[in-house]
């Protein structure tokens, strides 16, 4: 059971912000500045108290002591470079500007080694990107989720004139990651920010379960008509299972002939949907109908669509998300006195599940002219030798 974060960004993230939540969830001053002072560069740091809103929150300010805020990529990473903090560290960060550097070379159509950072060039960003990762060291985090991240809206004055908000780097940096404008105008979510939180966070959406141990805020430099501050909480979750997002589509049917059902529920997965299941119900006037539904990857949500449009009589379909938790899985090769039969194998503590594949199970029935229940119970017992083996 390790420590576990949730970001809690319902005012945005920058990169001040989110070292100034981890280091609000308690590390010692007198234990981070001397380390993040390891950085080759001569700059100040401020980590002072402060009131957003009534809520008591964090709030760091860099200083650097000689001026160089326009620093091409190259430079950024070579400071890193000769850092003297982990390795783990070290390349975690690399990988941050370089995913910065990156975005703004496609943008502004220049190489991604020369491309000078204007907004994020300076040594506040690399003590907001090194300091986070050395507080994330600090805490023993293991997991960090985050909720989906709002941007804001308006305008951003930049050394490349005024851009649209959010700002062209931080878009291309949240691609595939849930956000949304939200009613504020001005700039909640900095290219910086949004790198951080792209690279750190394993997923999106609500507060999963977990017993709360510690919360911090990190303040924002703006006041807002609400508290301008990053909430971290940290806490520990117990699980075995593995997680991940799914889109269930459904919709309901009642004039069409049930035969297509078998047709249809074949093309699904030939498309790559998880599961498919009929489930008889009764519609307006009682008339018997049937409820399609099928659970897929997000990402093949319009090849469902378009399957279902195409193969019933249907005029439209409903989505929502779930959440998947399952255990996990080895694919395994189980010996059986009529050949190899195809298997999972999962475990939950000291409990093992064997489950050999059906298909091949039915082909050895059908060719050996024994019962099916007797191939699956040796294929189970033969996958619980394998299992005790390793």
């Amino acid at each position: 059971m390790g420590n576990f974060l949730y970001l809690d960004c319902f005012s945005g993230i920058s990169g001040d912000m989110l070292l100034s939540a981890l280091l609000d969830l308690g590390i010692s001053a007198s234990i981070f500045i001397p380390e993040i002072k390891k950085i080759p560069i001569p700059f100040e740091i401020e980590i002072k108290k402060v009131q957003k809103h009534n809520i008591s929150a964090t709030q760091v300010k860099i200083k650097e002591e000689e001026h160089h805020h326009h620093r091409p990529a190259r430079e950024l990473i070579r400071i890193i470079q000769e850092s003297p903090f982990p390795s783990s560290i070290k390349e975690k960060a690399q990988e941050i500007v370089g995913k910065i550097a990156e975005v703004e070379a496609r943008i502004h159509g220049t190489n991604p080694q020369e491309i000078h950072l204007h907004e994020v060039g300076g040594v506040d960003t690399l003590v907001d990107i090194t300091g986070a990762l050395i507080a994330l060291h600090m805490l023993e985090i293991e997991e960090i989720r985050s909720s989906p991240i709002p941007t804001g809206h308006g305008w951003v004055e930049t050394a490349h004139g005024l851009l649209p908000i959010p700002a062209p780097a931080t878009l291309e940096l949240l691609r595939g990651i849930p956000i949304y404008s939200g009613e504020v105008e001005g700039e909640l979510t900095t290219p910086t920010g949004a790198a951080l939180i792209s690279s750190l966070s394993k997923s999106f959406g609500s507060l999963p379960f977990c017993q709360i141990e510690k919360v911090g805020y990190g303040a924002g430099e703006r006041d807002y008509s609400y508290p301008n501050v990053l909430r971290a909480i940290v806490g520990k979750r117990e699980t075995h299972l593995k997680e991940e997002k799914n889109l269930v589509i459904e919709t309901n049917i009642d004039d069409m002939s049930p035969q297509i059902v078998e047709y249809l529920t074949e093309k699904l997965f030939q498309e790559g949907a998880l599961d498919v299941f009929v489930t008889p119900i009764f519609m307006k006037k009682q008339r018997p109908a049937f409820q399609l539904s099928v659970i897929t990857s997000p990402f093949l949500k319009g090849k469902m669509e378009e399957v279902i449009l195409k193969e019933t009589t249907t005029l439209g379909v409903r989505e929502y998300q779930v959440d998947k938790y399952f255990l996990p899985r080895e694919e395994i090769e189980i010996p059986t006195p009529w050949g190899k039969v195809r298997g999972k194998l999962s475990s939950f503590g000291e409990m093992i599940k064997i489950t050999p594949e059906y298909e091949d199970c039915k082909k050895i029935a059908a060719q050996e002219k024994i019962p099916l229940l007797q191939v699956i119970q040796e294929a189970q017992k033969e996958g619980e030798k394998i299992a005790e083996g390793k």
